[in-house]
């Protein structure tokens, strides 16, 4: 009896922890009311001047399209940085729950910096906050003399 109990609760586990289709399938559709714009259209209308003071990376920002659609399975050329990660976005739900892991060890893998003793992924209502943040750690790393 004790291994059917085991496996009745890894599946329960896996569940809980399994991003939520249903709520990623209504995002998506919530989102193509939107025009779609790809890595490089997204990169020029929100993350270069005037949408901002200065351009963040294009390899941040080529980055951040790839990575965030692989982990939450939303169509990132949809989506607008002031758009909410829990609100909006779904993030907990659409995502695997250990995403913010998984993007420390991306991060860290592509850049070679290691964000995980400060990345907090309840710190960041929006997807600029994000982005804010990773442009951050790249930008102070490249202000410490070396």
């Amino acid at each position: 009896m004790q291994p059917l109990r085991n496996f009745v609760n890894s599946i329960t586990t896996y569940m809980a922890l399994s991003p939520d289709m249903v709520a990623r399938h209504r995002v998506n559709q919530e989102l193509q009311s939107r025009p779609y714009l790809t890595c490089h259209e997204w990169f020029l209308r929100y993350w270069t001047p005037p949408a901002v003071p200065r351009s963040l990376p294009k390899p941040l920002i080529e980055f951040v399209y790839g990575q965030l659609q692989a982990y939450s399975g939303l169509e990132m050329g949809y989506i607008q940085p002031s758009d909410h990660l829990v609100n909006d976005l779904a993030f907990p739900a659409v995502c695997w729950f250990d995403w913010g892991l998984t993007l420390c060890a991306d991060f860290d893998e592509t850049f070679g910096l290691d964000i995980s003793d400060y990345f907090d992924e309840t710190q960041f209502f929006t997807l600029a906050d994000l982005v804010d943040f990773l442009w951050q750690q790249l930008d102070q790393r490249e202000a410490e003399p070396g």
